[in-house]
């Protein structure tokens, strides 16, 4: 069930502050709370916004057929635009505050000094999707997840980082199958490459040997 909250600015969430002032130039936005598992939007909606994940996390994914493939997670901080033929399905309760599109671009035009910072936020998932692509094209699982691990490593700035959501995610994220992947961390884990200290998390072992995988095509 969607629950609509009183309207307001967005809270203050991770990502937000810094090159996040075009935000706050916005009028008050929509807040609406979503259970796990609904959607946020899906193809067709005929009118597109522009949202802030506050709090929770969510999946972008596009679905067709029996099969569905996992574009990227949201998490609090990220910022999307609805106008995109993929669905995005809360992964846990999750709070957005959203604009009209229309808002955004009236913003754009009186403030145009602001457009590069804005189009830059609302243009991240573009970038995730072209990288995903690519790795789906021209590199191996085991590089993929190589790839993965870096990254996260990177982003939480930590040695043992939390992994996205359950092992059918992660999957779906990597394009690839529960057993393949469930394969290929035992075999770093045997290998010494990585620890997992419980089912949520990983430990770094080897960084070295992971940009080795990871650049392997």
């Amino acid at each position: 069930m969607v629950t609509k909250i009183s309207d307001g600015h967005p809270p203050h969430c991770p990502g937000h502050g810094a090159g996040r002032d075009w935000l706050e130039r916005l009028p008050a936005g929509r807040q609406n709370r979503y259970d796990s598992g609904e959607m946020i939007c899906r193809p067709g909606m005929t009118h597109n916004r522009v949202f802030l994940l506050n709090s929770g996390s969510a999946r972008i994914c596009l679905s067709a057929e029996h099969r569905e493939l996992t574009l990227g997670c949201l998490k609090p901080g990220s910022i999307y635009v609805t106008h995109t033929r993929a669905w995005v399905e809360t992964l846990e309760p999750t709070t957005i505050t959203s604009w009209p599109i229309e808002q955004l671009t009236l913003l754009i035009v009186e403030a145009p000094e602001i457009a590069i910072t804005a189009m830059r936020e609302v243009g991240q998932m573009l970038q995730q999707a072209t990288s995903l692509i690519e790795d789906l094209a021209f590199r191996s699982v085991e590089s993929r997840l190589a790839r993965y691990l870096l990254l996260e490593e990177s982003t939480q700035q930590r040695q043992t980082i939390e992994l996205t959501g359950q092992t059918e995610l992660l999957a779906s994220l990597l394009g690839t199958s529960r057993q393949t992947l469930s394969t290929l961390l035992n075999r770093m884990i045997r290998d010494g490459i990585v620890a997992r200290p419980d089912r949520q998390h990983l430990t770094l072992l080897d960084t070295l040997r992971l940009q080795q995988l990871a650049s392997v095509s």
